[in-house]
């Protein structure tokens, strides 16, 4: 389904949930965005998904700085894979739309979770999932209640709605350049598992792609260190959440 396409279903829906990731939540929201959910008199709410990640004073800072920051009806803690969350979010659909039926659309830059959030609320396995973006192919209307219909979109937020860092992270044409702002970030943020996993610090350097490249050796011909695998690996492992970090 086109982008064009989940716009016109954002514009006919009742509600937004606006999935972002824990460890950088606010890099993860995209404002161009909300500021159609505005335009539009949408009501939104900001998912914080995978929050059993990051440290639970992150967390918790983090959720108080986006209520202060967005114009979201509420904030909310999600951990799809613990099932945390779950009546916290329902009651406060419940609240804001009382008895009155709702359609949501949730969205999302790639791998945040959103269909793990789906399956969570519907309490069982509805939509497929994978740590790749780009998973979800087709549109799914999912009924969780009586009164609450979700569609998981099946692509996700385009790279234009995204800040010019994580358009490249999130959509890579250079998996090198990609991994070397990655690594930037990772470098800058408040704490990261990165030298418990590679056994160094992030330097955003082509000697950090060699040293990742002869850990884990991926050689090429000749024995020489192939640095595009070792940036590949790393924004794996950056997707499937074995490698955080945290940051605002």
């Amino acid at each position: 389904m086109s982008w064009k396409t989940v716009l016109n279903e954002i514009k006919s829906s009742d509600g937004v949930l606006e999935v972002v990731d824990a460890r950088c939540p606010n890099e993860f929201r995209s404002k161009r965005l909300e500021e159609l959910f505005n335009e539009w008199e949408k009501p939104f709410w900001i998912i914080i998904n995978k929050v059993d990640i990051v440290p639970k004073a992150f967390a918790d800072r983090s959720k108080k700085f986006l209520k202060e920051n967005s114009d979201a009806v509420d904030v909310v803690h999600v951990s799809s894979k613990k099932f945390y969350g779950f009546w916290i979010l329902r009651r406060s659909l419940k609240s804001y739309f009382r008895d009155n039926k709702a359609k949501l659309v949730v969205v999302g830059f790639p791998n945040v979770g959103k269909s793990s959030l789906i399956n969570m609320l519907a309490q069982c396995t509805v939509v497929s999932t994978a740590p790749v973006p780009g998973h979800t192919k087709g549109k799914q209307w999912i009924r969780i209640s009586s009164k609450l219909l979700l569609s998981d979109t099946p692509g996700v937020i385009p790279k234009e709605f995204a800040s010019r860092d994580w358009a490249k992270i999130l959509f890579p044409d250079d998996v090198e350049e990609s991994a070397f702002i990655l690594l930037e970030k990772i470098k800058n943020a408040e704490g990261s598992n990165f030298e418990e996993l590679y056994g160094f610090s992030p330097e955003p350097s082509e000697e950090t792609l060699e040293r990742i490249a002869l850990k884990f050796r991926f050689l090429k011909k000749g024995g020489e260190p192939d640095t595009n695998r070792a940036a590949t690996k790393l924004l794996n492992d950056w997707n499937n959440c074995k490698l955080t970090a945290w940051w605002l």
